[in-house]
């Protein structure tokens, strides 16, 4: 009996410890804690759209001739500044001589025998027949030249140079796709294509400001303009492109350079809350905090927008007028007793 009266009293010993630390561990939601709230108001907020992307030359021509044919002559090398309309390359011009020999002859009867049509020397079919031959033999003449003599068809720069004089160029696909004997891109100004989501489509307007920045350039900031907004929404990702134009007039931006960018959609309406108000879920990304509801806490869970210096924005969760807890948030959960002792402007 003895040994069993001992054993009793240490089960319940035991159980009044076990009872005390978790009493400890759990705090009872029925005790009052005291906080600080601060009524939630819709200020202006500057709306930036973030978005990472890589530049493109704003024009580029990828020259190659129609057929394929012996490279006479290259003029440009890579890094080569040309102006609209200059000479890049010749192609072999064997059929362009022949051709020319044959336009200069058709021109000749041409104008050898018009005085006679007009004077109704020879008649109208024998005149026409000279005529064709003679638009036809220009024709041909012109086609020639434009694949044989390559110009530039606009000011730029020479960025790939793939055959030397003297080579056999071959029209045939290769994996990087159509082939090219030079490639001109123009670097002033540059573009830059992003995917927006379809949820900013309303906010995107062209003509808008964009900051763009890159690692290569720590510090500094360059500025464009939204030139295109595609229309269409891609139903796979469900979003728009949208072009931005960049001056690049000392052309230290490259085509190829990955770069950030911030579209300026203007001020809206929102909501900003102390970061310190924002709890975040341990282990995890989510985020949340309190309101007061009558005399208890009510658990919120945050959806965060842009951060400010000792803001952040809150995009869902709060709304105009929630009485938000600002101290005391770390002691509560949600349901818990509140004492509201501070209203904080």
């Amino acid at each position: 009996m003895k040994k069993t009266g001992v054993l009793l009293i240490g089960v319940l010993l035991l159980s009044i410890v076990l009872l005390g630390c978790s009493k400890t561990d759990s705090p009872n939601t029925t005790d009052v804690i005291p906080i600080g709230v601060k009524i939630v108001t819709l200020k202006n907020i500057q709306r930036n759209i973030e978005l990472v992307g890589t530049l493109a030359a704003w024009r580029e021509a990828n020259l190659a001739a129609q057929t394929t044919a012996r490279i006479e002559n290259i003029y440009v090398e890579e890094g080569t500044r040309v102006n609209e309309g200059d000479l890049l390359f010749e192609m072999d011009d064997t059929q362009l001589a022949q051709a020319r020999i044959q336009y200069q002859v058709a021109k000749d009867n041409f104008e050898r025998l018009r005085p006679l049509y007009e004077t109704g020397s020879i008649s109208q079919s024998q005149f026409d027949q000279v005529k064709a031959a003679y638009e036809t033999a220009e024709k041909t003449y012109k086609l020639l030249l434009k694949n044989t003599q390559f110009r530039a068809p606009f000011s730029g720069v020479i960025t790939a140079k793939r055959y030397n004089p003297g080579e056999i160029f071959l029209l045939s696909p290769t994996g990087m796709g159509a082939p090219s004997i030079v490639t001109l891109m123009q670097l002033n100004p540059l573009k830059l294509v992003l995917n927006v989501s379809e949820s900013n489509l309303v906010d995107v307007k062209v003509g808008q400001e964009v900051t763009i920045t890159t690692d290569l350039f720590p510090g500094e900031v360059f500025k464009g303009t939204v030139n295109k907004i595609n229309p269409a929404i891609n139903p796979s990702t469900r979003t728009f492109q949208v072009e931005i134009k960049i001056p690049n007039p000392r052309e230290r931006l490259k085509p190829g350079m990955f770069v950030r960018a911030s579209i300026n959609v203007g001020l809206v309406r929102g909501i900003t809350i102390p970061r310190s108000a924002v709890v975040r879920q341990v282990g995890t990304s989510h985020y949340y905090g309190f309101i007061v509801r009558g005399h208890n806490a009510k658990r919120i869970d945050f959806e965060i927008g842009r951060e400010f210096d000792e803001e952040v924005e809150i995009v869902r969760g709060l709304a105009q007028g929630d009485s938000l807890v600002v101290k005391g948030q770390s002691l509560l959960k949600d349901g818990q007793r509140i004492d509201v002792k501070e209203v904080i402007d």
